[in-house]
């Protein structure tokens, strides 16, 4: 099981009401919980997941149908599956990052950190969107792939990869 700790914004987006969405409980997903928000950029609305441990992040682009509980989910699923099988992971190892993903649940944000960090990657996400990734033509993709590659303060100045590396390793070695 894995929590899916939505902002208030996205919890309102989604219908849950404050008393549905749980407080604490710990995931035993090896990329850890996730944390969801909502933004706009090019008058377009994304949502933003990113990973509590590892700070791996991705967008998708809301696209017109609702959102609910199930739908996020989903999308997620298919978020991570996409940038894993992107980076070059193999599938078995996909597969087993993707298993504990399965069964989430909604929950409340609870890490004032966490939620820095994710802002600080939504402005930069809204900036590379707006001005410099559709430039260079990176596309979506090519521009989470960047952000991704980029050195964090809170994972000691390395990146995303490198943390998920280390954790997904282990998965490396079973799949050879």
């Amino acid at each position: 099981m894995f929590l899916l700790k939505c902002t208030s914004e996205v919890q309102r987006v989604l219908k849950v009401k404050g008393d549905a969405a749980i407080d604490r409980q710990e995931g035993d997903a090896p990329l850890g919980n996730w944390y969801v928000n909502q933004f706009i950029a090019d008058r377009r609305k994304f949502f933003i997941f990113m990973s509590e441990s590892t700070l791996l992040s991705f967008v998708l682009h809301k696209g017109m149908r609702p959102m609910t509980c199930d739908l996020l989910k989903d999308a997620f699923q298919s978020g991570l599956e996409h940038l894993l099988a992107m980076r070059g992971f193999p599938m078995e190892v996909v597969d087993k990052t993707l298993a504990p993903y399965a069964d989430g649940v909604i929950a409340k944000t609870d890490s004032r950190s966490s939620l820095g960090s994710m802002n600080d990657l939504v402005h930069i996400y809204r900036h590379m969107i707006e001005y410099d990734g559709w430039r260079e033509g990176l596309g979506l993709t090519g521009i989470m792939m960047k952000i991704n590659d980029m050195p964090q303060r809170k994972l000691g100045w390395s990146d995303s990869w490198r943390a998920v590396e280390a954790i997904l390793g282990p998965f490396r070695m079973e799949a050879q």
